[in-house]
Formats: C-alpha cells, structure tokens, sequence
C-alpha cells in the first residue's frame, strides 16, 4: 500500500489547514498584504510576492509562508490569475521561481480594497 495519495488530495488538505491556521493567527498581516498586493496589481496590472514583500514587513517570528496565503485567496476570488514565472529578485529567495500574477478583475480588486478594515495608529 502507498503512502502517498495519488490524486495530491491529502496534500492539499494539509496546505488548505495550513493557511486557515495563517488566516486566524496572522489575519491582520494578511489583511495588510493584501491591500499592499491589490495595490500593486491595480498600479501595474500584474504582481508578484516580490513586489509586496518590502511594502509590508513581517516580523523575523512570523514565516513568510503567509504571502502565499494572499495571492491563493485573490485568485480563488477571481481578482488575480496566474500569468507565468519570474524569477525572484530577492539574494534570500535563490532566483527561485515566483508567479506572476495578472489583474483579472479590477472592479472586483477595487471593492476588495475598500472593504479591507486596515489598523490605524
């Protein structure tokens, strides 16, 4: 019997679970990347993690896993769609590859935006 499921389905729960867990512990990080990503995308018409990553700053204690977290939520809303690789310009990212992510929705993108509650200092 393998132990691996032949459809990535059990995969895909573990990172599903995973980035519900980021969505309830990090959600104001999350809120803040993603005004930050919706942002660029309106800015430029496409966006990749590089680009965000320096407009927000994580703490050195928190994974930066939860970028991810960001693009997966826009695109499942049909705000973002992926549209290639580039690679990464960041010394700490290797050149690895990166999606880019294209505006499919700007109207969409627009009211996401404005309905973003971001803390005020």
């Amino acid at each position: 019997m393998s132990i691996l499921s032949p459809t990535g389905a059990d995969g895909e729960a573990l990172r599903d679970a995973a980035l519900n867990l980021l969505r309830v512990r990090r959600g104001e990080l999350i809120r803040e990347f993603t005004a930050a990503t919706i942002r660029v995308a309106i800015e430029r018409g496409e966006v990749t993690a590089d680009d965000v990553r320096p407009l927000v700053p994580i703490p050195p204690d928190i994974s930066p896993k939860l970028v991810g977290c960001v693009f997966r939520d826009l695109a499942d809303a049909g705000i973002l769609r992926r549209d290639g690789f580039r690679n990464s310009t960041r010394p700490v990212a290797h050149s690895r590859p990166l999606s880019v992510w294209k505006l499919a929705n700007a109207a969409g993108a627009s009211a996401a935006l404005a309905a973003i509650t971001l803390p005020t200092f």
